[in-house]
């Protein structure tokens, strides 16, 4: 895995929110053809990592989720991108219902690059919502970046939508997949107050914490917690309460030398992983750091980190992004969907969890 490409399932969502949009924005006037512009505008901004081939690691950092995710790019790109639909819809039917007025089209760009960006926020990754004005990355945390239940309602009104030709179902779907962000939050800041609660009554305040969304589901939480410096993994289900929290292994945080820490490669991976770098390993002059907020590609300690970089500390401080070999297997699968659960798991597994020594519980 090389940068930041996103996952073929990630860019079907987008498909997804684009068309969903398009229809029930356009679809009145447009027909059909709105939900086929709204997949192409909704694949747009991710298109940014075509130039990764000319672009070193620090840079793929900095512009992926960066310019073409920009508000200002919605607005100004959005405007003029509808404009040139609206000029082509013309050329050719120029007394067609579709070549009648620019509105419908402009507002079909613009509200879909914006709507990509604003989802691409509710997940962990960050998106720079400023850019180019500024290059912070807003990050909610409430989403996982796949999602089959975001996905799969608005998809289902979607094709309702297109086989009835009534746009209203898809603005059903986006109410429906609205409606299940806000949840997201919702469960996030409840998630949020039993890490808090658990880290506090087994001594252990945190003086920063993280809470994201678990792999395919808004059930299962993952978190950060840095603590008497270390960071502290956590795991824990919707439903748990404090006791049945489950704390990781601590981690190092990463000390590259003064020199790397203040160079390019220093500053990037400090500004990609809002200060939450951890160190691995050093092999001669070469540190391995990770990135703990994406959490590790299966289960157990042993798994990878799925952001890890190897950091040069001698000039020029040169880093690379090692490839992902994940540890997926089917029973990493199983213990994922053991997680969609809506009751309480057992009361002989809570109290296993909640006797045992929370520095041996495993990662998330």
């Amino acid at each position: 895995m090389r940068g930041s490409i996103p996952t073929p399932l990630d860019s079907l969502t987008q498909v997804v929110l684009g068309a969903a949009v398009g229809h029930a924005t356009a679809g009145e006037r447009l027909g059909r053809k709105a939900a086929a512009v709204g997949c192409l505008a909704g694949t747009l901004p991710d298109l940014d990592v075509l130039a990764y081939p000319f672009l070193d690691p620090a840079s793929e950092l900095l512009f992926h989720r960066g310019l073409t995710h920009g508000l200002a790019f919605g607005l100004v790109a959005g405007t003029a991108l509808g404009w040139l639909s609206w000029r082509i819809a013309t050329w050719r039917a120029p007394a067609g219902p579709a070549a009648a007025s620019p509105r419908p089209w402009i507002l079909l760009w613009v509200l879909v690059l914006v709507t990509h960006s604003l989802l691409d926020a509710f997940t962990v990754y960050g998106t720079q919502l400023l850019a180019p004005f500024s290059n912070h990355p807003f990050a909610v945390s409430s989403v996982f970046i796949i999602d089959p239940l975001y996905t799969v309602p608005l998809l289902a009104c979607l094709v309702v939508a297109l086989l009835r030709k009534a746009p209203r179902w898809a603005a059903v779907g986006l109410a429906i997949s609205t409606v299940y962000l806000g949840w997201g939050v919702a469960a996030q800041a409840h998630v949020r107050g039993t890490v808090q609660d658990a880290l506090a009554e087994r001594g252990m305040p945190p003086e920063r914490l993280l809470v994201a969304a678990g792999p395919l589901t808004s059930l299962w939480w993952r978190g950060i917690a840095e603590h008497d410096g270390q960071i502290w993994p956590v795991s824990v289900h919707l439903l748990d309460p404090p006791r049945d929290v489950e704390i990781g292994e601590p981690l190092a945080p990463a000390d590259l030398p003064p020199a790397a820490a203040e160079s390019r490669t220093g500053q990037t991976l400090r500004w990609f992983s809002r200060d939450w770098l951890v160190r691995l390993d050093e092999v001669g002059n070469t540190v391995r750091v990770a990135d703990p907020r994406f959490g590790r590609a299966g289960e157990g300690t042993e798994a990878p980190f799925v952001f890890t970089w190897a950091v040069s500390t001698e000039p020029p401080y040169a880093f690379r992004q090692l490839p992902l070999a994940t540890s997926l297997d089917a029973e990493v699968f199983r213990e994922i969907f053991r997680r969609y659960r809506f009751t309480r798991p057992d009361p002989a597994g809570d109290l296993a969890r909640s006797t045992s020594d929370p520095s041996r519980s495993s990662t998330p």
